[in-house]
């Protein structure tokens, strides 16, 4: 091979890699923010069922392998009815059968790279080398050596350690495929998280805004367990940041029409709703809401493209349906809740088809119409009910978003110990959103009424309210419940909370302002601070309940001071230095209890995916 053939050889390579790294993940910055959340979240993994409800989507990724749609056999759990499962014309049902499915590129992937060395090995190989890799990109984007020879062997040193602890892995490879499959979603939130305000405002926010999503909220938390939560979250996040791509003028890698972007927000929705259904009609109804609602062009080829779009990545929920249950438009999971005869409501009910023993030549049609709105009709009735509780019971909404300690609602129900917290313990840094406030109050005397269409950044502000108020009504209900730890119901509130509070002028400009000083205080919290609060749990915590909160309260001492600073609205002097101390205690205080929850509170048999982890929790016997 000639030199010059060597030349056009390595530049092919080395084009293609830059135009999918560009598609995938924006930029260099974006591939070392991903390589970063990935690491983080394996070191929270857990190798062994966190919750039960994991039970039955392991045993759904098993009979799938096997060629089943319903479940056959229990090969995790006590037995095949369990929290999830559902009966339905005689079978058992799982759940969420999209992320069954995407899962299964990773089962076979660690399949075969358990014919090659041993799964604990491999899990330690492929953290290994995703620390490297982000190694080699900080190497990079520094312009530092040093970063790259230290760190390199940083990573060495890790890996031989883990080596030399490592045990066998207890659980198949059915649960980790599904585990690999949530972290790998839940490490494109962030980036997403930073290529929309990146986009809106300046890289530097974005990346503040990645940090912010990943260390000051539950998601790596939440990361490796196998619920649908952080999925939510990252396409709600895609959802945004396509409908952001859809308004301005597209110079992507690979899609340069603004209206394959706009398509790209209806077919995520669509892909979701394999995953959810009704938070997918609920995403569906805020999306278009904010887009047609508010576009320029809504010309019959415009509106055929996304009704295309929309309809094309509705297939696979279609075929699911119809596998299950013979019928593309009822999902499976609000079929099961019909019980065993697989009869619904509709079906005994008689209809429009006759009524009064006549039968009209509209008939059909007007089933068919009342079959398509059906679902429309209960979310509205879902929401409508989720205000009218907020307004009939106050109490629990305090609950859920404030303080949950002192909710006997909220109380583990085997051993009565509050070991759940509210939106605000689980992520302090939403305290900032007061600073809302006075961004109203600056903003309203130069307001106008606003034209019909909104630019980019408005309609994106308009679809992240619609959605987080359509989810907080959706769940309004149901909470608080006793087995959500970090209120996971409403998870979806903490990427949108992120990105709220970073498009209030006061919060941004005092962490562009100073955001040395908020990294540098954040790194002081975790290092130092952090050893203070191991302290206090090892001495003032009875048990998980006290542990729980007291960072609950930690939590809330740092929401306190953050929140009245915000409300003041002031990012310059002191004024953003004080602030930017503020908004690293308060992300800490999130960071901190996820640090301890996945070393200590839940160690689920010493089930870390590193050994270095577990072995760290065995030193420190906390609560």
């Amino acid at each position: 091979m000639s030199v010059d053939s060597v030349e056009r050889w390595t530049w092919s390579r080395s084009g293609i890699w830059s135009t999918v790294r560009a598609a995938v993940f924006g930029d260099r910055t974006g591939l070392a923010i991903f390589l970063a959340s990935a690491c983080l979240f394996a070191v929270c993994w857990r190798t062994s069922v966190f919750i039960n409800d994991s039970y039955a989507l392991a045993n759904g990724l098993y009979s799938l392998s096997n060629g089943r749609l319903v479940l056959t056999e229990a090969v995790y759990g006590p037995g095949l009815e369990t929290p999830g499962v559902r009966t339905y014309g005689g079978e058992l049902l799982s759940r969420n059968y999209g992320v069954i499915v995407l899962s299964m590129p990773f089962l076979w992937a660690i399949d075969a790279l358990g014919n090659v060395v041993a799964p604990r090995i491999g899990v330690l190989a492929l953290w290994s080398l995703a620390l490297l890799a982000l190694v080699v990109q900080v190497g990079h984007l520094t312009r530092r050596r040093w970063v790259r020879v230290l760190g390199s062997g940083g990573v060495l040193v890790a890996f031989a350690a883990n080596v030399a602890l490592a045990e066998p892995l207890a659980a198949k490879s059915h649960l980790h495929a599904l585990q690999l499959f949530h972290l790998t979603v839940a490490a494109f939130g962030p980036v997403l998280l930073y290529r929309l305000l990146g986009h809106v405002h300046t890289p530097r926010v974005g990346l503040l805004g990645a940090l912010l999503f990943a260390l000051g909220t539950p998601l790596a938390f939440w990361a490796t367990v196998p619920k649908r939560h952080v999925v939510t979250a990252t396409v709600v996040l895609g959802i945004a940041y396509a409908l952001y791509r859809s308004r301005v003028h597209a110079d992507g890698a690979v899609v340069e029409n603004p209206l394959a972007f706009r398509a790209l927000a209806y077919a995520l929705v669509g892909l979701y709703a394999w995953v959810h259904a009704p938070e997918a009609l609920l995403l569906g109804t805020c999306l278009a809401a904010a887009d047609v609602g508010t576009a320029d062009d809504n010309s019959p080829r415009t509106l055929a493209v996304l009704t295309a779009a929309f309809a094309v990545s509705l297939v696979p929920f279609f075929i699911t349906n119809t596998l299950i249950a013979d019928s593309p438009l009822r999902p499976p999971r609000l079929l099961a809740a019909t019980g065993a005869t697989g009869e619904t409501t509709a079906a005994s009910g008689g209809g429009t088809a006759a009524r009064n023993g006549v039968e009209s030549p509209f008939a059909p049609l007007a089933d068919a119409l009342e079959t398509a709105l059906s679902p429309l009709t209960l979310l509205v009735g879902e929401l409508v009910l989720g205000f009218e509780t907020a307004l009939r019971q106050p109490g629990d909404i305090f609950h859920a978003y404030v303080r949950s300690g002192s909710s006997p609602d909220v109380l583990n129900r085997s051993n009565e110990e509050a070991v759940n917290l509210s939106v605000l313990e689980s992520a302090p840094i939403l305290a900032a959103v007061t600073a809302l406030v006075p961004t109203i109050r600056r903003w309203w005397p130069r307001a106008s009424l606003p034209d019909r269409t909104l630019s980019a950044t408005r309609v994106v502000d308009c679809f992240a309210v619609l959605a987080a108020v359509g989810f907080a009504l959706l769940y309004a209900t149901r909470l608080p419940v006793h087995a959500q730890v970090t209120a996971r119901y409403l998870f979806v509130l903490f990427p949108l909370g992120v990105y709220g509070v970073l498009r209030l002028p006061p919060v941004r400009e005092t962490l562009t302002g100073h955001w040395r000083l908020f990294c540098w205080t954040l790194a002081a919290c975790v290092f130092v601070g952090g050893q203070l609060v191991v302290v206090a749990v090892a001495l003032g915590a009875a048990g998980l309940g006290e542990a729980f909160q007291l960072h609950a309260l930690l939590s809330l001492s740092a929401a306190a001071p953050l929140g009245l600073w915000a409300l003041a609205g002031r990012s310059e002097g002191r004024y953003g230095q004080l602030g930017a101390v503020l908004l690293a205690l308060a992300t800490s205080a999130a960071l901190l209890f996820t640090c301890l929850a996945a070393v200590e509170y839940y160690p689920v048999g010493g089930a870390q995916a590193l050994p270095i982890v577990r072995t760290v929790g065995d030193l420190l016997p906390l609560a």
